[in-house]
């Protein structure tokens, strides 16, 4: 993923509905901003806010 390719946004982890700082990816994927391992909770799916 490269800074071309990806853009900054909020989501929330579906499974404790924490909101974190994401990057986007041109295909949607959704990755926490500075956490390799998701949520701190463990989850790994998040659905965009706003």
């Amino acid at each position: 993923m490269t800074e071309s390719t990806r853009q900054r946004g909020a989501a929330r982890c579906e499974a404790c509905g924490k909101a974190l700082a994401v990057w986007v990816t041109s295909t949607r994927e959704i990755f926490p901003i500075g956490s390799v391992d998701g949520c701190p909770c463990g989850g790994s799916s998040f659905r965009l806010l706003g």
